[in-house]
């Protein structure tokens, strides 16, 4: 076995510093209070000494008992103390080796390495939380280089003299680098996104969902701040006051403004805070993704391992020939979304596959073949149910200032019209294309080998109508893509393609 690594002794410092994040909220309340701290009695300040004496003891012992090998066909993690866990993962099954600084790395100068592997669940298979970034960026180059060595092959039983000739791989990361320094890698394709495409991506991709977040932590947050801060009944009078000056209908809809223009300006600095020096670049058989400005991150995976890919275009962006590229791989953190290219010309897709994900073509839009005319019914009526009880109830509160929420109805039909026109599906090559829309147009590449299962589904009704709807599943990926009510004889062929012609092969 090689020698055994210990992660960075700055870590003994992260259970201390974990806790008293979370006391943070208390210490500002108990600061905007005006809590005299010399008042406290004694025993407050020897308790607190105490906890954090026991809490240090504790992270030296789970420092102590931290160590890693690497071997020469896998990597070895054994951690704890009082129950002891024990991870081995081999160089082949890994599908991507990641660099991050969460915030309290990024504060102590120090980066978490993360393995994820096809097992990988809600965490990643192996995590490294604590190294430097020199002997991190080592790690993430030795991994890189095995995988590119072995290229995906399943591992080959290991006899004794390989385990014992395996010693040396402790000098592998030098080698590596000496290898590297000496006879470079050919350059492969890269970019980096300069600070106007950064403006212009994030100022079109109205990504409301992280507000949402943001603001649903900040006020989970702040609340106490907010009730300590803010005299009684504040928001109530606000309101009381605002309704005796101008008519109800006319707060709401300049509520709903402010409220609009907020959360955009939010989601722009949000997303440049999240995507600042965002780069790709290839190396060989891998591919690199770095981003971030608090919390930096850094993808690398072989790009025959991406599961599929999704060509995302907002409403906003399709107006102006505008999309992004969203990649879906094996990864634990099912709410990251790992982007190729955040904003680019859609007459550009094609050329970015081309050259970093070439297994996967976007097929031009006269290749899919959309929704039927009669499948119109199925993507309306629901909508229109609900917004049509949505008017009632507001004309019934509001009287004839309700009227105006009958424009509703046709900015809602046009919605609907325009996600069945956006529906489709091709089958080329050996590659499944499908295409929707909720308010983004997504078109959505992905082989068969990648699919884990395939769906179809239809009412009674829809199935008179000769109406399907197709889903399918890839590995890594927390949810189905679906495509609604497409004409039976488009979908069959992908059925019959996907469940029984393998068979023959």
């Amino acid at each position: 076995m090689n020698e055994r690594r210990t992660l960075h002794p700055i870590y003994i410092l992260f259970g201390l510093l974990n806790t008293i994040r979370g006391f943070i909220p208390f210490l500002l309340i108990a600061l905007i209070k005006g809590t005299e701290w010399g008042e406290l009695r004694w025993y407050w300040y020897a308790g607190a000494g105490a906890l954090a004496v026991v809490i240090l003891l504790f992270s030296v012992l789970e420092w102590r008992n931290f160590g890693f090998w690497l071997e020469a066909d896998r990597i070895i993690i054994r951690r704890g103390f009082l129950f002891r866990d024990e991870k081995t993962i081999y160089y082949s099954r890994i599908h991507s080796v990641n660099v991050e600084q969460p915030l309290i790395q990024r504060l102590l100068g120090v980066a978490q390495v993360k393995i994820e592997t096809p097992g990988g669940s809600k965490k990643a298979d192996g995590i490294l939380p604590a190294l430097s970034m020199t002997e991190a960026g080592n790690i993430q180059l030795v991994l890189r280089g095995h995988a590119n060595a072995q290229g995906g092959q399943p591992p080959e039983p290991v006899s004794e003299q390989a385990r014992e000739a395996s010693d040396v791989m402790n000098k592998q990361v030098e080698a590596v680098k000496a290898s590297t320094a000496a006879t470079p890698e050919p350059a492969g394709p890269s970019f980096q996104l300069s600070p106007a495409q950064l403006f212009q991506a994030a100022a079109t991709s109205m990504n409301f969902g992280l507000v949402a977040a943001f603001i649903a932590g900040l006020y989970s947050f702040a609340d106490d701040f907010i009730d300590a801060l803010l005299p009684d009944r504040f928001f109530e009078n606000v309101m009381e006051d605002s309704v005796s000056m101008m008519p109800g209908y006319i707060i709401i809809a300049v509520i709903a403004l402010i409220g609009i223009a907020f959360a955009w300006l939010l989601s722009i600095a949000l997303y440049i805070l999240k995507y600042s020096g965002f780069s790709v670049k290839r190396h060989g058989k891998q591919l690199t993704v770095s981003y971030g400005l608090l919390e930096k991150k850094s993808f690398v995976f072989d790009p025959k391992k991406v599961q599929a890919v999704i060509v995302k275009e907002g409403m906003l962006r399709q107006a102006i020939g505008y999309a992004e590229i969203q990649l879906q791989i094996i990864s634990s953190d099912k709410k990251e979304q790992l982007i190729l290219h955040p904003f680019l010309k859609r007459a550009d897709v094609s050329a970015v596959l081309a050259a970093f994900v070439p297994q996967l073509k976007l097929p031009a839009n006269t290749d899919l073949a959309g929704a039927p005319k009669r499948a119109l019914l199925y993507y309306v009526r629901i909508e229109l149910l609900v917004t049509l009880a949505l008017c009632a109830a507001l004309i019934l509160w509001l009287k004839s200032a309700g009227l105006w929420s009958l424009l509703l109805v046709p900015l809602v039909f046009a919605w609907r019209m325009s996600c069945h026109r956006a529906a489709g599906v091709a089958l080329k090559e050996g590659q499944l294309t499908l295409r929707n829309r909720y308010l983004s147009r997504s078109t959505y590449l992905i082989r068969r080998p990648q699919i884990v299962t395939m769906r179809v589904n239809r009412s009674a009704r829809q199935q008179r109508r000769r109406l399907l709807t197709l889903s399918v599943h890839a590995m890594g990926s927390p949810f189905d893509y679906r495509v609604a009510c497409l004409d039976r004889t488009d979908v069959e062929p992908v059925w019959h393609w996907y469940s029984r012609s393998h068979r023959n092969q």
